[in-house]
C-alpha cells in the first residue's frame, strides 16, 4: 500500500505549470528544491509518451544535479554496512543505486493534469538540515505535503531524502527493502537485487 501512496504522491509531483508561489532567494535551499522540481517538469514535457528507457536517460542528470546520491546511497544501507565495504564496493553500490533512483522517478513520471506544485517554506532539521516545505494540490481535494531535507555540498543544497505525505521517508523506504538482502545474501546479493529491481521498474 505504501508503494501505491508513494508513487501516487510522486506522479503528482511532476506536472506542467507547477511552480513555486514566490520568488526564492538565489542559492537558497528553498530554491534548490524549485530548481529540482523545475527541471522534472520541463523533462516530463519533452519525454511524455516515450520509452521509459529514454525518459531514466532524460531524468538522471537532473536528479543528480540535485540529489546528493552519495549520501542518499550511504544512508540506505546504514553507516556500519557503509564503513566495511571497500572503495571498490562502494563505487560499485552507489552506481547501482543512482540507476535505481532514476528507474524509480521514471517509472512514476506519469501525465497528469490540475494539479498545481508550490514551496511553501522550510523549517531547521536534524544535523544543520533545512526541510523544504511544499505541497501537491489538486483540485477539490486536500492538499498533500511534501517535504524534502536538504544538506548543503559545498555551496550547493542537495535532497538527501524526502518525505512523502510529510511522514513517508524515500530512505526509510529504501532500507527496509534492502535490510533482508544484505542480511541473507550480503554485497553480492544487494546488487544483484539492485537490478533486478531497477530493471522491473520499466515494467510499472
Amino acid at each position: 500500500m505504501k508503494s501505491v501512496i508513494a508513487a501516487l504522491l510522486f506522479a503528482a509531483l511532476f506536472v506542467p505549470g507547477a511552480r513555486a508561489e514566490a520568488s526564492l532567494t538565489p542559492g537558497s535551499a528553498q530554491a534548490a528544491v524549485d530548481e529540482l522540481q523545475t527541471g522534472m517538469i520541463g523533462i516530463l514535457k519533452k519525454t511524455s509518451g516515450q520509452p521509459f528507457d529514454k525518459r531514466v536517460d532524460a531524468l538522471c542528470p537532473v536528479l543528480e544535479a540535485r540529489m546528493d546520491v552519495k549520501l542518499q546511497s550511504a544512508m540506505a544501507i546504514g553507516r556500519s554496512v557503509w564503513n566495511s565495504w571497500s572503495d571498490e564496493q562502494r563505487t560499485a553500490y552507489v552506481a547501482k543505486f543512482k540507476q535505481y533512483l532514476c528507474a524509480i522517478y521514471a517509472s512514476r513520471f506519469k501525465s497528469f493534469t490540475g494539479q498545481t506544485l508550490a514551496v511553501t517554506g522550510e523549517r531547521p532539521g536534524p544535523s544543520g538540515a533545512v526541510i523544504v516545505n511544499s505541497e501537491v494540490r489538486i483540485p477539490q481535494e486536500a492538499s498533500i505535503p511534501i517535504d524534502y531535507v536538504m544538506r548543503k555540498t559545498g555551496e550547493t543544497w542537495k535532497v538527501s531524502d524526502l518525505y512523502l505525505g510529510g511522514r513517508i521517508s524515500e530512505i526509510a523506504l529504501r532500507r527496509s527493502e534492502f535490510a533482508n538482502v544484505l542480511r541473507t545474501q550480503g554485497f553480492d546479493g544487494l546488487i544483484a537485487a539492485i537490478g533486478v529491481r531497477t530493471a522491473a521498474q520499466g515494467g510499472k
